[in-house]
């Protein structure tokens, strides 16, 4: 196994410690994570889903769908580095209402890509994933996020031990100028 693999494990061991030890910035990580992920988003609808039709209740709800995307995703960015646990709280419940909003502008924008003939099996994915993130949401307790965090943390830690036990168990042995598979 190539250095890279050491690399990996270590680093993935590190990143796991670190949701172990520091949860509560870690999960401010990952509400901005989820921002920066809804700007893509609706920077996505606005440049290429908008774009796919010429009827205009079309593009006005892919133009909704994307500036509200965009807004909320910057207010998930901002908010955590402001108010810590307020933000953590608040800001999944806007991201839950801005999930579920998301899903149902979509709906019709599938309906309409469909009757075009355009594929819609990712808008159809994405309605469900969507639907779906704002119940596991609306579900999770203030301290919820902490534990979440703290269990992927976990996890991390394990997989990068093992990545990095592996990496060393096959490493090349390396005997008198000739290397030797170890097997």
């Amino acid at each position: 196994m190539s250095n890279s693999n050491y690399f990996l494990g270590i680093m993935t061991a590190i990143v796991g410690l670190m949701m172990l030890l520091a949860a509560e910035p870690m999960v401010q990580v990952f509400v901005i994570v989820l921002g920066i992920s809804a700007v893509f988003d609706g920077g996505f609808t606005l440049a290429s889903v908008a774009p796919l039709s010429v009827d205009k209740k079309f593009k006005t709800q892919c133009y909704i769908r994307g500036a509200v995307g965009i807004v909320v995703g910057l207010l998930c960015v901002v908010l955590p580095l402001k108010m810590a646990q307020l933000a953590w709280q608040s800001m999944i419940y806007v991201f839950a209402f801005y999930s579920i909003f998301a899903a149902l502008v979509e709906i019709p924008i599938a309906l309409t890509l469909q009757k075009d003939g355009l594929p819609v099996r990712r808008l159809v994915i994405q309605i469900a994933a969507s639907l779906a993130l704002a119940v596991v949401l609306f579900l999770l307790p203030s301290s919820a996020g902490f534990t979440i965090i703290r269990i992927g943390g976990a996890i991390l830690l394990f997989a990068g031990t093992v990545i990095t036990f592996l990496a060393w168990k096959n490493r090349d042995i390396i005997a008198d100028d000739a290397i030797v598979k170890d097997e």
